[in-house]
């Protein structure tokens, strides 16, 4: 889910401007707790064009979920009573970051917190930078980091309970954040890989369990 002002960044419009968006219908939007919140497959092929002004066609520009996590890799034990100290940890073991870059990767991702909780639900949550505050850099590839966190920790979310499995998102531009943001979600409604995953399996059997759903959930995808 996102809130209304973060959807109002990421399009680069005022959220007097995602409101009217709204009442036209060119957005759908759900109510929680008196707030907007917008589910990322709603989002996800908005622009038909890539953020650069392309031409190109909605279809996937994104790579393949499971290809995406072998560049960001699986991690485990991941330490951090709250929020805050799990994503410093994460921030640590992203391979594909520069020590030089870790702090100001730290700051993208703590300021996307603040915005609204990046957990999604089921002990889940998907933490990523404002796209495209943090990219394209040409220094860090697009990429998703699996990481299992050492204790569960509550990352507010909507079914109040606590997260023990982390996606980092790092994507180069807003479209690949959209459609990959939505093909992961859409892989996490099969329960059958959620159960897998919260048995904390090793990376060989994951790296084959997503590539077996991806494949067909999103066959036109992967």
């Amino acid at each position: 889910m996102m809130s209304l002002q973060e959807v109002a960044q990421e399009l680069r419009v005022s959220e007097k401007t995602v409101r009217r968006m709204l009442w036209r219908g060119e957005l759908r939007g759900i109510r929680v707790g008196g707030q907007w919140r917008f589910p990322i497959e709603n989002l996800a092929g908005f622009f038909p064009a890539s953020a650069a002004g392309a031409k190109t066609h909605a279809r996937s520009q994104v790579a393949p979920i499971y290809k995406l996590i072998e560049i960001g890799g699986i991690h485990y034990r991941i330490a951090g009573e709250n929020p805050h100290d799990v994503l410093m940890d994460v921030v640590r073991e992203t391979p594909c970051v520069t020590h030089k870059l870790r702090p100001a990767l730290f700051k993208a991702l703590w300021e996307r917190e603040a915005l609204c909780s990046t957990g999604i639900g089921n002990g889940i949550a998907v933490p990523h930078p404002i796209v495209p505050i943090w990219a394209p850099r040409a220094d860090i590839p697009s990429s998703i980091g699996l990481f299992f966190l050492e204790e569960p920790v509550d990352f507010g979310c909507l079914d109040e309970g606590k997260v023990t499995i982390l996606f980092l998102l790092l994507l180069q531009t807003l479209q690949e954040h959209l459609q990959a943001m939505a093909h992961l979600v859409r892989l996490l409604r099969e329960e059958s890989l959620t159960a897998f995953l919260k048995e904390v399996p090793l990376r060989a059997d994951i790296f084959s369990e997503l590539a077996r759903v991806e494949k067909a959930v999103l066959p036109g995808e992967s």
